[in-house]
């Protein structure tokens, strides 16, 4: 019968023990003279790091100097506006908020920007840098695209310009021209600071006029005032009074080129007939133009 007992001897660890023996010896010393053969004698260590240092003095030296020699010519001297209308490059560069003595690798373009764009008269603005010390600024204004009357902070009422994105941003006086824009009523602006937005419906309206004004200046010039109507649990509208007739026309608060067309041939075949005397408003909301006498309402 066979029996298997354990036994204190590993023959794989006295085989690996006994050849590890026999290839050391002799060997070993072999090995160990090639590895002292490699070292460096105390002078020839000294001489190396001594070259070392050198070269990291050297290069030192040389960011150094290259530092004190680039960094005067790249201080910011020249600043450039352009798309300015009635801003100068000495107020962009004021609002641009670029300090006295910057220069060119300190100078964040995106920032820039982004101070020009707090100018309430900036409707868009970039920036970029032209090595080695240009700053160049391309801004667009904002246009006027009607008036609103407001009281200034010495309590007189005024006019401002409002532009496509309803923001309020300047006297109306700064801008010749804007006698022949219409003029935006109902609403009332306390405390009027430039850079206000009116929102709400007028955000429709005023991009709407924009676009005419572009397009057909002559349509724009034709409309006298626009009166926001904007009634709690109602869809808004408008009340626009034509510069050339006295009858109002009740409309949907965006406007386009066609609408205006057919409202002034319908003011003239009214005005031609003799009938404005007895119509309080014309009524274009819809798509059949009603108007509205003083006693009763027609189609």
């Amino acid at each position: 019968m066979a029996e298997i007992a354990l036994y204190e001897r590993d023959y794989a660890w006295r085989a690996g023990t006994e050849s590890t023996e026999r290839r050391t010896g002799s060997g070993e010393a072999s090995f160990s003279g090639r590895r002292e053969g490699r070292l460096l004698s105390e002078p020839q260590a000294e001489a190396v790091v001594r070259t070392m240092l050198a070269a990291v003095a050297g290069l030192v030296v040389f960011a150094l100097l290259a530092f004190l020699l680039v960094l005067p010519l790249t201080q910011i001297r020249g600043f450039s506006l352009h798309g300015g209308l009635t801003i100068s490059a000495d107020e962009a560069r004021a609002w641009s908020g670029l300090p006295e003595k910057a220069h060119f690798f300190t100078v964040d373009p995106g920032t820039i920007a982004t101070n020009l764009m707090a100018h309430p008269k900036i409707a868009m603005a970039g920036a970029r840098l032209a090595f080695p010390n240009r700053l160049i600024v391309t801004i667009s204004e904002r246009i006027p695209a009607a008036v609103v009357y407001a009281r200034t902070a010495s309590g007189r009422m005024e006019a401002h310009c409002v532009d496509a994105a309803s923001v309020v941003f300047a006297p109306a006086s700064e801008y010749p021209g804007t006698r022949d824009l219409p003029v935006i009523s109902g609403v009332e602006i306390r405390g009027l600071r430039y850079g206000v937005s009116l929102g709400g419906p007028f955000a429709a309206l005023m991009t709407s006029l924009a676009e005419i004004s572009a397009a057909e200046p002559a349509l724009v010039r034709a409309i006298s005032e626009i009166r926001m109507i904007a009634r709690e649990g109602s869809l808004p509208e408008i009340m626009l009074y034509p510069a050339n007739y006295r009858l109002p026309v009740r409309m949907r608060p965006v406007l386009n080129p066609e609408l205006l067309k057919s409202m002034m041939l319908v003011l003239d075949v009214v005005e031609g007939r003799g009938l404005s005397s007895t119509i309080s408003e014309l009524d274009l909301r819809s798509d059949t133009f009603v108007y509205r006498t003083k006693e009763a309402v027609s189609g």
